[in-house]
């Protein structure tokens, strides 16, 4: 899918069909990873949500994947669900000296907000983000920003963001889902985490069409896109296969 811009695919976590026994025989013998890199050309990692993996389990991901491959990695809830974002700054260099380790195959640095964070945590939020900015090597990260709460679709925030060059990720959930209008910045990352918000169900065919109208509209912009369907419960796997196939048969 590589042009001037480019638009990766794929889950929230590996999401595959079946187990090994399922796979083509010339996956069995290797991992899940390298079978779901021969199909979708990035990851979605959420593990190092709950604790970042070592530092060679990166580098060992990074080894198993083609070159035009990209790992997406969502930062630690102990940074950003801490209790009114005060977190120990250490917890986060550790993460991004881990997460250097895919070199480059880096895609994305997803920092995503619980619903309880809302606008008056604006300068706490700066603070991460220049934080990471600071940790940052050569701004190799695109940086995005998951908010959960409505408060924060205001042109303040949108001016904060592009000060520390990160975008704001499009996502679905009911309550509180990203305005389709606010234009791309950087990047264009939107995150499906299911039809009603639950990570379960599956996208019409309808909705994926739309979907791929604004993937288009974005890569016609220069923008790289990511696209992750998070609806693990449901049908992620096919979902994402579907608006694989509408993408590649435009491009």
């Amino acid at each position: 899918m590589q042009t001037q811009s480019s638009i990766y695919i794929g889950t929230s976590g590996i999401v595959l069909p079946g187990n090994k026994d399922t796979f083509p025989a010339e996956f069995k013998s290797g991992t899940r990873l390298h079978y779901y890199s021969s199909l979708f050309n990035s990851l979605e990692i959420n593990s190092s949500f709950y604790k970042t993996p070592k530092s060679i389990t990166f580098a060992k991901w990074a080894a198993e994947v083609n070159d035009d491959f990209r790992f997406t990695v969502k930062m630690p809830g102990a940074i950003t669900h801490s209790k009114n974002l005060d977190f120990d700054p250490e917890e986060l260099r550790h993460f991004m000296h881990s997460i250097d380790q895919l070199g480059s195959k880096k895609g994305a640095l997803l920092i995503q907000f619980p619903a309880k964070i809302k606008l008056v945590y604006f300068l706490k939020v700066e603070e991460i983000l220049k934080q990471v900015k600071s940790l940052c090597k050569n701004s190799e990260w695109a940086l995005a920003i998951e908010l959960r709460d409505s408060s924060w679709y205001d042109t303040t925030v949108y001016q904060m963001l592009k000060k520390y060059e990160a975008s704001l990720v499009f996502h679905d959930m009911p309550a509180s889902k990203t305005p389709l209008e606010q234009p791309a910045t950087n990047i264009a990352y939107l995150r499906l985490h299911g039809p009603t918000g639950d990570y379960k169900g599956s996208y019409s065919i309808y909705d994926l069409e739309q979907y791929a109208a604004l993937i288009r509209r974005w890569h016609n912009n220069g923008d790289d896109v990511f696209v992750y369907f998070n609806n693990t419960i449901g049908n992620a796997y096919s979902n994402a296969m579907d608006l694989k196939k509408m993408v590649c048969n435009w491009k």
